[in-house]
């Protein structure tokens, strides 16, 4: 990459070799109920996701606010933890989450247009991947390989296409900082291909689905319901009919129980 040019561009393969073994090895000891499903269900399809750093709101501003703490999810990623820490290979992360894409899921076409994501670099280190896995940016698409970290504009317009196994990304978010020029002066720039069948899918809506909307919104709805004389089973059903998913990616429809434990946590 040019020295003096350390903009974003699609695609970036960094050379910084990745402990694959080590990161497969904590990410297939987390708790199975720590995941979620995306905030982002218009484009984010058929993605769990698991915040790492972040905001405390248990919703979509925690990926774009100000003051940001190492979730507790971050405890059982000891190398995560340290890719992504100050004295890591890119610098310190501002957020740091990691998606799980369930096969053949889609990403629809969007664009990362949050004022504060402007100019961080959104930097992917692939879990679990396939070869049928692509990112597609700028109209074009790159297979991410594993044991690599990779970075694109998320500023262009960009979507994702799944093959038949599960694709699992560690993302996070890094500014502009020493140790991220320096990674960025060995890097790589690949401009990836044009798939016409690629850039269909990532257009077609009828592939989004709905997602979690996060705990705040659904402790409200589950108040004003209960206010309502609706008792647990009742807003059960209620939400299952209005195809609202449940918290944990895990979970395809709403009980009683789970709506008593969301409600207890304010």
């Amino acid at each position: 990459m040019n020295k003096a040019d350390h903009k974003k561009t699609s695609f970036i393969k960094f050379r910084y070799n990745i402990n694959i073994h080590a990161l497969r090895q904590e990410f297939d000891n987390l708790p199975t109920n720590l995941w979620s499903s995306s905030y982002w269900g218009n484009a984010h399809c058929s993605i769990g996701m698991l915040l790492l750093r972040g905001g405390a709101s248990n919703g979509p501003e925690d990926f774009y606010c100000e003051q940001v703490f190492d979730q507790p999810s971050l405890n059982y990623l000891p190398y995560t933890k340290e890719l992504i820490s100050k004295e890591g290979p890119f610098g310190q992360a501002k957020y740091a989450f990691i998606f799980r894409m369930k096969p053949h899921g889609v990403t629809l076409k969007h664009r990362d247009l949050m004022e504060v994501w402007k100019s961080m670099f959104r930097i992917h280190v692939p879990i679990y991947t396939n070869l049928s896995a692509h990112l597609i940016a700028n109209g074009r698409s790159q297979h991410l390989s594993c044991g690599s970290a990779w970075s694109f504009d998320n500023y262009s317009d960009h979507g994702v296409v799944n093959g038949d196994t599960e694709r699992t990304h560690l993302i996070f978010d890094v500014p502009i900082n020493t140790k991220l020029k320096q990674q960025l002066d060995k890097a790589d720039i690949l401009s990836g291909e044009i798939n016409h069948n690629h850039l269909i899918t990532i257009e077609d809506k009828s592939k989004a689905v709905n997602s979690y909307p996060g705990d705040i919104e659904i402790q409200n709805g589950i108040t004003t319901l209960k206010r309502q004389g609706l008792g647990y089973d009742a807003i059960a059903q209620f939400l299952n009919k209005k195809k609202v998913p449940p918290k944990l990616a895990s979970q395809k429809e709403w009980s009683a129980k789970m709506v008593e434990s969301i409600l207890n946590l304010k």
